[in-house]
């Protein structure tokens, strides 16, 4: 049944219609005033348009050249017909809330009326992104994902799941001896980076204008079936810190035992702000290209560089951190290839990384190659919950992989879980600011470096049997929780919990 008011509206302009065209055929057979003023004769006003202005950028009111020349009723019926669009289209929005009816039958895209444009204004000042469908990424870390590539759109787009890669841009890992087919050059694949990473060749190569990142993935991967090929995806830290609450008490460093010996570590994460490292994080050595900030650093390698300097103390050793500047490369997949690469270089037994990432085939090559040469990598398994899916480089075979607890012992409610779990560490702790106020960090970044540092000191250079001997050395001496043996909530035990 339909509404009164829908029958009013689109009654009235044909109303308009049927009374300007009688008017329009009295003016023409003589029967008003020729005055072009305001004649003493109601006849002589255009009759009042519901609009009186948008008609070709005119007003409603007429000039006394095109009265009784059938313009008038030529110009009023197009106007009528105008507003007879407008009051169906509101009409028809009125129908469909009162009865459900289907918004299409305006005749118009809704995509181009006021209201739609004001939900997109609305969509674009609210800096949300809408997730794509079945993502089972947390809130938490889809928000910080969209404020980076929201950040600089330039730089950074989504992969099909919502993550973030490096704009137009695929990398490729293949081996050594290998040339890239001219068919890709032929296709518009252009290689702008290379490297030599473990034995193999890394290229990165930015896509054809007219392909989506997914289709170049799949052409690429068709032109070269043998190659590893997959996304630049940009990693992330894995723990977050809370406001700063008071001033910290200047406290020594701890007493170093005599001429203690050094233990050499590997940290790849944010670049580490100069100036603090002797009094605060023993000897650091830079690893790989060191990158000039475009923003100051958020304090997430300062906080991990520290606890990991600190583990290393309380055990009575000397830290020497060979740090890699994850920034390179906007922390893409293709630096973190590169930092291995120098790490490996350098022959440091033990590298701790405390970000993550979805699967992606050529880190996955590169990690099961770093870890062939009888290096460990330790990596925080992330703060998507317990319910999420695993994140990488930590679920890679033979990686440690690290949760969080707190100080009682509990498992952290955002750690990750899953098989692939080593170990658990303490991942809330206290670190000082830069302006000396004390800052709590949280997460499994922070439980990582504890792990990473009780290897360190049983492994002192790379070898696979003594790396597999050490990794079952910790989980002999670590504090069994949950189920007993290795379970997916503790893996083998929590480790350094007083």
């Amino acid at each position: 049944m339909v509404p009164m008011n829908l029958c009013l509206r689109l009654l009235l302009p044909l109303l308009l219609v049927l009374a300007s065209a009688a008017w329009a055929e009295g003016r023409g057979s003589g029967g008003g005033s020729s005055g072009g003023g305001s004649g003493s004769s109601g006849s002589s006003r255009a009759l009042s348009l519901p609009s009186s202005s948008g008609i070709n950028g005119t007003t409603g009111r007429t000039s006394s050249s095109e009265r009784g020349s059938g313009k008038e009723a030529s110009r009023l019926e197009d106007a009528a017909k105008d507003a007879a669009k407008d009051a169906a289209r509101d009409a028809t929005k009125d129908a469909t809330k009162d009865g459900g009816k289907d918004s299409s039958r305006s005749g118009r895209d809704d995509s181009n009326t006021r209201d739609g444009s004001a939900r997109r204004d609305s969509d674009d000042r609210s800096g949300s992104t809408p997730r794509p469908a079945g993502s089972e990424i947390p809130e938490a870390r889809w928000q910080a994902m969209d404020r980076l590539v929201r950040s600089n759109p330039l730089v950074y787009e989504r992969d099909p799941i919502g993550a973030p890669v490096l704009r137009a841009e695929i990398t490729m890992l293949l081996p050594a001896d290998a040339e890239l087919p001219a068919t890709l050059a032929r296709r518009g694949f252009i290689a702008v980076r290379e490297n030599t990473v473990l034995g193999r060749r890394l290229v990165v190569l930015r896509t054809p204008a007219d392909l989506t990142l997914a289709r170049a993935v799949e052409l690429g991967r068709r032109l070269m079936p043998e190659a590893e090929i997959d996304f630049n995806h940009v990693l992330l830290g894995s723990g977050q810190a809370e406001p700063a609450r008071r001033a910290s008490a200047a406290t020594a460093p701890p007493a170093p035992s005599p001429l203690p010996e050094p233990v050499q570590v590997g940290l790849i994460d944010e670049a580490l702000p100069p100036g603090d490292e002797p009094s605060v994080l023993g000897q650091v050595r830079t690893v790989g290209p060191r990158c000039l900030p475009k923003a100051a650093p958020q304090g997430h390698g300062q906080a991990v560089a520290t606890v990991l300097a600190r583990s290393l103390q309380q055990a009575g050793r000397r830290p020497v951190l060979h740090a890699a500047d994850l920034g390179c490369g906007q922390g893409a997949v293709d630096a973190i290839a590169t930092a291995l690469q120098a790490l490996d270089a350098e022959r440091v037994p033990v590298v701790n990384v405390s970000a993550v990432a979805p699967y992606n085939r050529v880190m996955a090559a590169v990690v099961a190659a770093f870890l062939a040469r009888g290096h460990l990598l330790v990596a925080a398994v992330g703060n998507d919950g317990p319910a999420a899916p695993p994140l990488y480089p930590a679920a890679y075979p033979g990686v440690i992989a690290v949760t969080a607890v707190d100080r009682q012992g509990r498992v952290l409610v955002e750690a990750g879980r899953g098989e692939h779990v080593a170990f658990a560490a303490l991942g809330v702790v206290e670190l000082p600011g830069p302006d000396g106020s004390l800052r709590t960090w949280r997460g499994t970044s922070l439980a990582a470096p504890v792990v990473a540092a009780a290897l360190a000191v049983r492994l002192p250079q790379p070898d696979p049997a003594a790396a597999r001997a050490a990794v079952a050395e910790l989980a002999r001496q670590s504090q069994d929780a949950g189920e007993p043996g290795r379970d997916r909530v503790f893996g083998y035990g929590i480790v350094g919990l007083p």
